[in-house]
């Protein structure tokens, strides 16, 4: 039996929640502040190749800290996206983000840049699938025209001095997966390897089996100063983990992942 990527990914998807979540809790996160600040959009025209069929709605918006005393003192934006109604030139069902692979004709992803009266004070490039909102970008795509959606983006608190604007960009690219597929006999397979994710596998084990030895230091010792570094690389190592994810459909690597997270859970109780 095959199993799509999507359970694989959902479940690295709670693996890497509750490493940052137990993060967050060890390192004294949890308290509530109001600090905030409130930025519009620069223009409502969005920067690149998917700027003909939407537009950003003129407001304002608000980024809010929730923890500015924990490990990550970021606050969110999320950004409302129209579509207009303009037809797509493309087959909108063929399209993934960037950082993600299938049958698709193309990758696309959407952008922010911060901006403060000097210039840019921060930049997601739509190119770049690590801090690209991959479920909102596609859920744009299946918008009716003139219906609304959001895309959100995380901004560090030390940006916020002097934020006055944001402004938008896109890209779409022709996939490698669809030049792969026009010029073959139809017989290539979206799927990893077996080498690939047999190795994959193996190192997410040991991510997981350093973690744990991680958790039993810090509830031996929660005043260990040393433990939020370590908890800090451990996080951001579970979301390269999850971006760097090998197509593995077949059922054994589901069931390891699925063996994998449960072991979590049992070391987290």
């Amino acid at each position: 039996m095959k199993f799509k990527m999507k359970k694989i990914k959902q479940t690295l998807n709670l693996l890497t929640t509750a490493v940052i979540t137990i993060s967050l809790v060890a390192c004294g996160g949890g308290n509530k502040d109001t600090t905030s600040v409130i930025i519009k959009p620069k223009t409502t025209t969005i920067k690149g190749d998917l700027g003909d069929y939407f537009e950003v709605v003129d407001k304002e918006y608000t980024i809010k800290v929730e923890d500015p005393e924990g490990l990550f003192q970021e606050g969110t934006i999320f950004v409302e996206v129209k579509r207009n109604h303009k037809d797509f030139t493309f087959n909108s069902d063929k399209l993934n983000p960037f950082g993600t692979n299938g049958e698709e004709d193309y990758h696309f992803g959407f952008g922010i840049e911060f901006l403060t009266d000097a210039g840019p004070a921060l930049v997601r490039a739509a190119t770049d699938d690590y801090y690209l909102p991959r479920e909102e970008c596609i859920s744009l795509m299946k918008l009716k025209k003139g219906e609304t959606g959001y895309l959100s983006w995380s901004i560090e608190q030390t940006k916020f001095d002097g934020l006055k604007t944001f402004e938008l960009s896109s890209a779409m690219e022709k996939s490698e997966q669809s030049s792969v597929s026009s010029s073959s006999d139809g017989n290539n397979s979206s799927a990893g390897s077996s080498q690939d994710c047999d190795k994959f596998i193996k190192d997410y084990e040991a991510f997981v089996n350093s973690y744990i030895k991680l958790l039993k230091k810090y509830k031996a010792n929660p005043t260990d100063a040393s433990i939020l570094t370590e908890y800090t690389e451990a996080a951001q190592e579970a979301i390269e983990m999850q971006t760097n994810a090998t197509d593995c459909n077949d059922a054994k690597y589901v069931s390891k992942l699925l063996e994998l997270a449960n072991k979590m859970a049992q070391a987290i109780l």
